[in-house]
């Protein structure tokens, strides 16, 4: 377990993020950035993740996660060194586009070195609740950060760039402590290229499931980041002082983490299906709500968005790590990031465009009916879908493939049952008996195993 008690730890560093509150207002202020400009930054930035998640993800599932977390705290301390020093659009975009390859190596990578190393101790059924709790943990690391961050842009618009660079080298030296768990080597014969294919085209043709699940995290995630960007020049609108962003971000992050660290309990009390089709609704009821409130407080409807974060993130990553394959589970993520990512590059832009020509509040009720919609569309097209797999399952009984689906044990829209934690205990301890069966890392050596992952004996 010291893996998942470090991986809590990485959770909390990366997430130190003092320029967070104030970065829209620094680059509008500082560098003459208009939203439009903001929008089309944060898609080369998004393009940059795209470019690097599954060739990153599939390193990690070859190479070693922990390898693939050094690579991107590496690349996240040199991002921030250029940002300390971006005077420039494109010095900017230099530095979102490092930090971008940063983030495309760790996501995923941590979510499964934590999942590998929960398993090997026959804990895998628990993941849902440390997933949560690593995610609440940088959420409040995200919120303490960012309560110092507008005190410190009214000190100087720099500072709070120049303190990420320490966090970065802490994230760096965390990431080293970690450890390698034993992992089975692939049987697959197949080159490089035609495995990474196959894993594509599994994911986002041949798995229903997992085709739901990623659409669905690709439409809330969408509602979610897109609020992000027009948080702060709405709150500078309502003549909120800039010295409070910082305090208001840190306490919509609070919120975050206590839904987070509630995620587990409210999936095993509501269902997944109950859970997601709330968040979905939230998504409708928070852009309304920003849209129609012209005061300050209409800033409460934001917190919408933290919910939904909170809730639907453990969730869909539980669903899309136990329909992956033991040994792509970071590919899978990773495929799921970079479908987002480039969901973002197509509609960050026009949406910049739609609040520097129509304004906030219009942009705001465009994209409660659009958002909402989409996410409430994806959700309801998966119901449609497991009614059309059940038939097909029932007339073609050689489907492997569905009916793996259909009997996948909590479901995109159900419970986990008696039975299913039942199983999944005995496959903790056929792990566990599988850890103490697995050579050591220069045994594999010799036998060339090691060459494609490293291993930790």
């Amino acid at each position: 377990m010291t893996n998942a008690r470090l991986l809590i730890a990485f959770a909390a560093i990366e997430f130190v993020l003092f320029p967070i509150p104030i970065v829209t207002l620094f680059w509008k202020d500082q560098i003459g950035m208009s939203l439009t400009d903001i929008m089309t930054l944060q898609a080369a930035f998004g393009l940059a993740v795209a470019l690097f998640q599954f060739p990153s993800g599939y390193f990690a599932d070859r190479v070693g996660y922990r390898a693939s977390l050094l690579v991107g705290a590496a690349l996240l301390m040199a991002g921030w060194l250029v940002y300390t020093r971006g005077t420039t659009f494109w010095a900017i975009a230099v530095a979102e586009t490092v930090l971008g390859a940063a983030s495309a190596f760790m996501s995923g990578a941590d979510r499964a070195l934590l999942w590998v190393s929960l398993e090997t101790a026959g804990r895998s059924d628990r993941y849902t609740r440390w997933d949560g709790t690593a995610r609440a943990v940088s959420q409040t690391s995200e919120a303490l950060s960012a309560a110092a961050g507008g005190w410190l842009y009214t000190m100087g618009p720099r500072w709070p760039f120049w303190l990420q660079v320490p966090s970065a080298v802490l994230a760096l030296v965390t990431a080293a402590m970690l450890r390698e768990t034993p992992r089975r080597p692939s049987v697959d014969p197949r080159s490089h290229a035609r495995r990474a294919l196959h894993i594509l085209g599994f994911t986002l043709w041949h798995h229903r499931r997992l085709r739901a699940a990623l659409a669905l995290n690709v439409a809330l995630g969408l509602s979610t980041f897109v609020v992000i960007w027009l948080i702060q020049p709405y709150m500078q609108a309502r003549g909120i002082p800039t010295a409070w962003f910082g305090p208001l971000w840190a306490g919509a992050h609070i919120w975050l983490a206590a839904v987070s660290l509630a995620s587990g309990r409210v999936a095993a009390a509501l269902g997944a299906r109950a859970s997601l089709l709330g968040c979905c609704l939230l998504v409708l009821v928070g852009y309304a709500g920003l849209a129609l409130s012209h005061v300050a407080w209409g800033l409460a409807f934001y917190l919408c968005f933290m919910t939904i974060r909170g809730l639907q993130a453990p969730i869909l990553a539980n669903v899309m790590q136990q329909d992956a394959s033991a040994e792509d589970r970071a590919s899978v993520l990773s495929i799921a990031a970079l479908v987002f990512r480039l969901s973002f590059v197509v509609v960050g832009p026009p949406i910049g465009a739609l609040v520097d020509r129509a304004g906030m509040e219009t942009a705001l009720g465009v994209l409660a009916v659009v958002l909402g919609a989409l996410a409430l569309l994806t959700f309801f097209h998966d119901d449609a879908g497991r009614s059309s797999a059940r038939r097909d399952a029932r007339a073609r009984p050689g489907a492997d493939l569905q009916r793996a689906v259909l009997r996948s044990p909590a479901g995109l829209h159900g419970r986990p049952r008696a039975q299913d934690r039942s199983a999944r205990r005995r496959r903790g301890a056929a792990a566990q008996a599988a850890r103490r069966a697995v050579p050591s890392r220069d045994a594999q050596l010799q036998q060339g195993i090691g060459s494609a992952r490293f291993q930790a004996s």
